[in-house]
């Protein structure tokens, strides 16, 4: 709802609503025109949930909205209110193209050292939003009778709307003009200030809503390299998360056009935490050398897609991440490859966690999502209870985690949500110190759960990659089926005890978890091979280097002409 409210087309249609109810205050106006501004407002509040850009509909309604209040407010009768009905109806539904023609090039900032102009503090994006919100309210005002004084309010709002316009229409044409002059305006304040900062390197992100986990988690090591460094977001709804989580300075920059001019000299590498479609824009400037993070290491798919052939580096955990590749046909060059282990992991209790002899042992179960698509829909929540279920009638401590992207699926939420109520009721009953919901998912991190835990049962997730890490027991689950073919699709699962499609051998799984373990062995020598031999105190620093060497690459293969394949041999 925090979300809703800070839209200001959202807001502009609350004040719509508003509008009519002020109407029906004072006038006689039938309860269809109640309903249908309301309707306004579900319908506006019902696109920004689900990401639909525009607003244009809704908008639209608003203003017919606004103009049934103009009528039943006066009519005829009252010309100034009817006038400055129409003008606000335009606002409103056509809000968004006057932000176009008023924005030239304008780029919004976070922790950049940069100071606004006057002109540029009218001209920003939302600066037409704020205008409508202000003249809907005077209109609002003005539709209620004020007795003799009602004449001078008609007058007041009619010349707050054609001041408005006027403003408009001024700043257009100026805007015009500079276009005629400038063929890709650009934010030359925001421009400047980069180039004062002069970055290394950039991080690039772009991604879908709720995504922003993607990058916060590197955002810490990229503060351990100690080189000035740019966040660039492609994507006005991930903007507020970031910012949130650094004092890196970061630039919005929604559009390709101005990529190629924003980056200065000074930038010798692009980093990039997923495949999001909007890479390929920044990849295209050749210049830079361009490395892939990804935002986890696991046997999905999305760890070895083809679309890691167009970086010119992708950093893995280990060999295992190389041979991913190469295993399903994804023939990226040797040299392109960098093996850093997973920075992530250097806060990890490696091996026995500490406990005192009589403490319960834990166990971390951490579901994963449903995936874009069926076929990688590896997420255990439909059999998660019955896990649940049988881990509590052990007698052990539960640590329910599920992913970010979980409350993006209605039905595999409710199944989270039931699985959240059983542990509850058993820590209720029991008073065993359970950890769910928001406590395991917000208030602490993975690698905490990872540190609390004694053994794990994981999805086919980046989750289970990490866990091995602790050297300690864990299980996977296969809700898709695979059987005999697990081992072949997801090699770390060597190293693991195996659920059936069903869990239907839940029992004797918990049995190796708890009791026996007669896995150690293995799973030590798949450990190196996954996630390397770097110690965790080392992990952050490996990461920085790496990092380093890139752009400090980049700068000699510019002095010297060199071609990266020249570089490798």
């Amino acid at each position: 709802m925090k979300r809703l409210l800070k839209s200001w087309p959202i807001r502009t249609n609350l004040l719509a609503v508003a509008a009519v109810v002020a109407a029906v205050a004072v006038t006689d106006v039938p309860w269809l025109t109640t309903a249908f501004s309301l309707a306004v407002f579900g319908v506006a509040a019902w696109q920004d949930r689900t990401g639909v850009a525009g607003f244009r509909i809704p908008r639209t309604l608003a203003a017919l909205a606004l103009l049934i209040l103009a009528w039943y407010s006066g009519g005829l009768d009252r010309w100034p209110m009817l006038l400055a009905g129409f003008g606000v109806t335009l606002f409103i539904a056509y809000a968004d193209i006057f932000n176009r023609a008023l924005n030239v090039g304008y780029l919004q900032t976070h922790n950049l050292d940069i100071v606004r102009t006057r002109r540029s503090q009218l001209t920003t994006p939302g600066a037409v939003g704020r205008l409508v919100d202000a003249v809907s309210i005077l209109y609002v005002l003005g539709s209620i009778p004020l007795g003799e004084f009602r004449l001078g309010a008609d007058l007041v709002v009619l010349a707050a709307t054609a001041a408005a316009f006027g403003w408009i229409a001024s700043a257009v044409l100026q805007n015009y003009l500079h276009r005629r002059k400038v063929s890709h305006p650009v934010d030359i304040q925001v421009i400047s200030a980069v180039r004062r900062l002069q970055p290394k390197y950039v991080v690039h992100f772009a991604g879908a809503r709720e995504s922003e986990y993607q990058l916060t988690m590197w955002l810490d090591y990229f503060e351990a390299v100690g080189d000035p460094y740019l966040i660039i977001i492609r994507d006005r709804y991930l903007l507020d998360g970031i910012a949130a989580r650094t004092k890196a300075p970061i630039v919005l920059a929604p559009a390709q056009s101005v990529l190629d001019t924003l980056l200065p000299s000074s930038v010798r590498a692009c980093y990039y935490v997923n495949h999001a479609v909007k890479n390929a824009q920044l990849i295209k400037l050749d210049k830079y050398l361009h490395v892939q993070l990804m935002h986890g290491d696991s046997d999905k798919a999305i760890s070895r897609s083809p679309v890691s052939l167009m970086y010119d580096r992708v950093f893995v955990a280990g060999q295992a991440g190389v041979d991913r590749y190469h295993r399903h046909g994804v023939d990226i060059p040797n040299y392109k490859f960098r093996r850093i282990g997973r920075p992530q992991l250097h806060a990890m209790q490696v091996g026995h966690r500490d406990k005192a002899d009589e403490d319960r042992q834990t166990v971390l179960y951490t579901p994963t999502w449903t995936g874009l698509t069926a076929d990688v829909n590896y997420s255990s929540l439909k059999q998660g209870k019955k896990i649940v279920q049988a881990l509590l009638a052990r007698d052990v401590n539960v640590i329910f985690r599920t992913h970010p992207y979980t409350r993006t699926n209605a039905a595999y939420q409710a199944l989270a949500d039931d699985i959240k109520s059983v542990i509850a009721e058993d820590a209720a009953r029991t008073g065993r110190p359970h950890l769910w919901g928001d406590q395991a998912e917000s208030a602490v991190s993975l690698t905490d759960c990872v540190n609390a835990a004694d053994v794990a049962i994981s999805d086919i997730s980046g989750t289970a990659s990490d866990w091995l890490y602790s050297g300690r027991p864990f299980a996977m689950t296969d809700p898709k089926g695979f059987n005999e073919r697990y081992l072949d699709e997801f090699p770390l699962a060597k190293a693991a005890y195996l659920l059936e499609p069903k869990a239907g051998n839940i029992e004797a799984v918990l049995d190796e978890l708890l009791l026996r373990d007669s896995k150690a062995d293995l799973r030590a020598a798949v450990r190196e091979y996954y996630l390397g031999d770097i110690k965790p105190g080392d992990l952050v620093e490996v990461f920085a280097a790496e990092v380093r060497d890139t752009y400090a690459r980049q700068v000699r293969k510019t002095a010297t002409g060199e071609s990266a394949l020249t570089q490798a041999a």
